[in-house]
């Protein structure tokens, strides 16, 4: 762990002790910037470690469509407890509801490439890239990248637009 795993903290809005319960913003619920921070976070990281993966899982869990009800498996949690990153995350992104398909895994001068392809229905393929030093992290990060995304294709159809 580095210094800068510390730097993005989520901080919540305090507010006045007279607002309603009901109106106060859960705290377990994602905000759209949280995907963003661990997508920051990961570029800065030299290496992925198992809190990245699991805060990773929370923030994918919490997107409307991208993650299935029982989703992580059981066997992501065998692979997890295994110390397994590369396979975990690999297995996470073939049972996100998107089907993403590893694409690509290239090594060069020390960096990682990673491409990973979803093909949407009725329209052509989309691939996420990400690059980084370590080959787990650049696996979540085109994971991460896939699932902003969807988020995007998904807010765009709401407003009536049809995704590109």
């Amino acid at each position: 762990m580095s210094l800068h795993d510390f730097r993005f903290r989520r901080h919540l809005p305090i507010l006045p002790p007279e607002v309603a319960p009901q109106e106060r913003p859960d705290a377990n619920e994602a905000h759209p910037d949280e995907l963003d921070a661990l997508l920051l976070r990961l570029t800065v990281v030299r290496r992925l470690r198992e809190h990245h993966v699991w805060e990773a899982v929370r923030v994918i869990r919490e997107l409307p469509d991208v993650a299935a009800g029982a989703w992580p498996s059981p066997r992501f949690r065998e692979l997890m407890a295994a110390d397994a990153l590369v396979d975990a995350v690999i297995h996470l992104t073939s049972t996100t509801e998107a089907k993403l398909c590893l694409r690509t895994l290239g090594h060069e001068l020390g960096i990682w490439t990673c491409a990973l392809r979803y093909q949407p229905p009725g329209s052509g393929r989309v691939t996420y890239k990400a690059r980084h030093a370590d080959l787990a992290a650049a696996i979540l990060g085109a994971l991460l990248r896939s699932c902003r995304g969807h988020q995007l294709a998904i807010a765009a159809t709401d407003r009536g637009q049809f995704p590109a």
